[in-house]
């Protein structure tokens, strides 16, 4: 029984019983600083004059970004769509060619490779770690290859020995899609400064909100002055290497990742507390766990995410199980599923090889409610949801399959 919610399978949601929660809990971090903080960083912009072009604000969070990392440029972006664009049409020097990319990730980033005149070419993860596996990335480089983007996932930044070792030993150069490594350490050395260079994102439901936005980290000094003019494009009057875009970031953005970054310490330790409020709360019901982060007390993870993974013993599908629960107010959703090279963001006639650790993979997990709109008394409900699903196991799947959900 949950709380006073649930007694029995007619009392779920999606059976006509009442939502365990009013307002949906999201996937998102949707972490905020106090408004008048915002407010009043906002207004030292408007007294400046300048909401745009290189503003204090973004120069300040620049500089913040670059100490942050421990790297020599963080290069401010409107998006970080708009960095992975730049960087593999930078890399590709005008070729038509293939970016070797991992098949398990956002389903966005094979069509930032073919904005930027690429095409992806999908390749296995590792199974501990769901990043880029060197070896299958070894097998699909050819003469079309212009570079190699691995993916630092929430629980792991992967094999960036490998993967490095692998880029020089082909003069390839290696990006870091690092969306969800904000905070996170590679050999105890904070990520940032690996490979030609690695992106992040400022979007509100990543860990540095800032509203919407982004930034390359590279200790590359000619390689930022390049992007720093791509990024520019012609407003600024100087020559360009090649064609440009307008990807800068304002000032009322930029002022909301300053002060996501000021209290990003705070954010990883609320991330923490709710993430081991998970650990216990899942790990009362049978067949489901949660996908751990390092154990290493020489590495820093942020617990940004929490996702589930679902054992074959569990009486309910991946799909029952998500339907059943989204209907009680999580917004949850499947874990980078369908595998890409596998789904509609795979390009139209593109040679789909089998991928088995991916594609395994992407049958298996679900995304949980996270972030600063989520409290520990809220996961400790969906614990004991998941549990009151796992004992009526059986009836709740025979009525979803009635219900044409398998």
């Amino acid at each position: 029984m949950i709380g006073s919610d649930k007694s029995s399978i007619h009392d779920l949601a999606l059976f006509g019983g009442a939502r365990l929660f009013d307002t949906p809990r999201p996937i998102g971090q949707l972490a905020a600083p106090d408004v008048e903080d915002y407010l009043a960083l906002v207004r030292e912009a408007f007294k400046s004059g300048q909401l745009s072009a290189h503003g204090p604000l973004e120069q300040q969070l620049e500089a913040e970004l670059s100490v942050y990392h421990g790297v020599r440029h963080c290069i401010a972006l409107a998006n970080a769509g708009l960095g992975l664009m730049m960087l593999v049409k930078h890399f590709a020097q005008e070729r038509q060619g293939e970016v070797i990319m991992p098949a398990f990730t956002f389903r966005g980033l094979p069509h930032f490779v073919q904005w930027a005149g690429q095409m992806p070419r999908f390749c296995d993860v590792d199974r501990h770690s769901h990043t880029l596996d060197p070896v299958s990335a070894k097998r699909a480089i050819n003469d079309r290859t212009t570079s190699i983007m691995s993916v630092c996932n929430f629980n792991s930044p992967g094999d960036i020995d490998g993967l490095c070792q692998l880029a020089d030993e082909h003069n390839l150069p290696l990006i870091f899609d690092s969306v969800y490594a904000v905070g996170c350490t590679y050999r105890g050395k904070k990520l940032g400064g690996f490979g030609a260079a690695e992106v992040y994102s400022l979007h509100a439901t990543k860990l540095l909100n800032g509203f919407e936005g982004g930034y390359i980290a590279t200790d590359n000094d000619e390689l930022a002055d390049i992007l720093r003019r791509l990024r520019d494009g012609t407003s600024n009057g100087t020559s360009l290497p090649e064609p440009a875009l307008n990807a800068r970031l304002n000032e009322l953005h930029a002022a909301m990742g300053l002060l996501s970054l000021r209290r990003i310490d705070t954010i990883i330790a609320g991330n923490r507390k709710r993430f081991d409020s998970y650990l216990r709360s899942i790990g009362r019901v049978p067949s489901l766990s949660l996908v751990t982060y390092p154990d290493d007390t020489r590495e820093e993870s942020n617990y940004e995410m929490a996702v589930l993974d679902i054992d074959k013993s569990f009486p309910l599908s991946r799909n029952q199980l998500m339907n059943l629960v989204r209907a009680e107010g999580l917004a949850i959703s499947a874990y980078y599923s369908p595998a890409l090279h596998l789904s509609e963001h795979c390009p139209i006639g593109y040679k789909v090889e089998p991928l088995p650790t991916t594609e395994c993979l992407a049958g298996r997990y679900l995304q949980l409610p996270v972030g600063e709109l989520v409290s520990t008394s809220d996961i400790d409900q969906i614990g004991e949801l998941l549990g009151f699903v796992y004992e009526h196991g059986s009836a709740i799947s025979e009525r979803l399959c009635e219900q044409g959900i398998k």
